[in-house]
């Protein structure tokens, strides 16, 4: 017999001639693809120094969709089984699947009069696993995880305590996280990510916003602006050799960088403690800032 679900109400107030020879990019333009989340490799196989993600639990995993509404996730390690309130009734759903707990709307918000009015708390009685969350118009607040997040945002505000990874897509809207024990695999089209730390990180940016921080020691990583714009802040321990490669772009360091290249396109170099990490960018139409300070 699975788990008991208990469901409650409560109200809430709430590049030409002359130029110099090309180098060879520095980003490939083949972007190597994200760890499947729901497995756990024996070693780690992305660059930097962390461990692997922990296996899939379905006692412990999240499955969220938020589409035109509010969802905080608590915990109460005094419950015996994770409990949905919400502040309207009949609107959204929990269950228990073999692959752990969702919570989903019963109706699409177009036929809600009262958008964005609904509310609801999800509080368990564990640290959450992985959780997969879409968010469409409308806010999730999440604790800190165990395990890792793949999140796609599409309209609408995420926000994350820490985490071991973060798989991120951002597509017109915001995700705000903490403090990653692992990578950031980032995906920006029109919207902003902000990401508190990280130990590695690969991410493209497209027409949106990206402040990442964080410590990089070892291994490659890759960053990919297209009209958009990434600042970059190597915190204290980073030991990092940076390569970008900008065309019609920005590019701004607080440390001794070298350049070189044509009007068009210009190549700039840099390093920052013993470069055991390698940095590359590369940027169209857009700004990159790497700073230490």
């Amino acid at each position: 017999m699975g788990p008991k679900i208990s469901v409650r109400r409560f109200s809430v107030w709430w590049p030409k001639a002359n130029s110099p020879p090309r180098r060879p990019p520095v980003f490939s333009r083949t972007t190597p693809p994200p760890p499947d989340l729901g497995k756990s490799p024996a070693s780690p196989t992305l660059p930097g120094r962390f461990g692997p993600s922990p296996g899939p639990d379905p006692a412990r995993d999240l499955t969220l969709r938020v589409s035109g509404y509010s969802l905080t996730v608590l915990l109460d390690p005094a419950l015996a089984a994770p409990t949905l309130s919400a502040s309207e009734e009949g609107q959204l759903t929990l269950r228990h699947a073999p692959d752990g707990w969702h919570v989903t709307r019963r109706q699409s918000p177009e036929k809600n009069l009262n958008f964005g009015s609904l509310r609801a708390i999800l509080t368990v009685p564990f640290t959450p696993n992985f959780v997969h969350a879409g968010v469409e118009g409308g806010n999730l607040t999440l604790p800190t995880l165990s395990g890792d997040l793949s999140a796609e945002v599409s309209g609408g505000n995420l926000t994350m305590q820490d985490a071991h990874a973060l798989h991120a897509t951002v597509n017109g809207g915001n995700l705000n996280g903490g403090t990653l024990g692992g990578p950031a695999y980032a995906t920006v089209n029109g919207g902003n990510l902000t990401l508190a730390g990280s130990v590695a990180l690969t991410a493209s940016v497209n027409g949106g916003n990206l402040r990442w921080a964080g410590v990089l020691g070892s291994g490659d990583h890759r960053v990919e602006v297209n009209a958009g714009n990434a600042t970059l802040h190597l915190g204290a321990g980073s030991s990092v050799t940076l390569n970008a490669e900008l065309t019609m772009g920005s590019f701004r360091a607080d440390f001794p960088t070298q350049r070189s290249g044509s009007f068009l396109t210009t190549y700039h170099t840099g390093q920052i403690g013993g470069g055991d990490a390698h940095l590359h960018c590369r940027v169209t139409a857009g700004g990159l800032k790497v700073v230490t300070a």
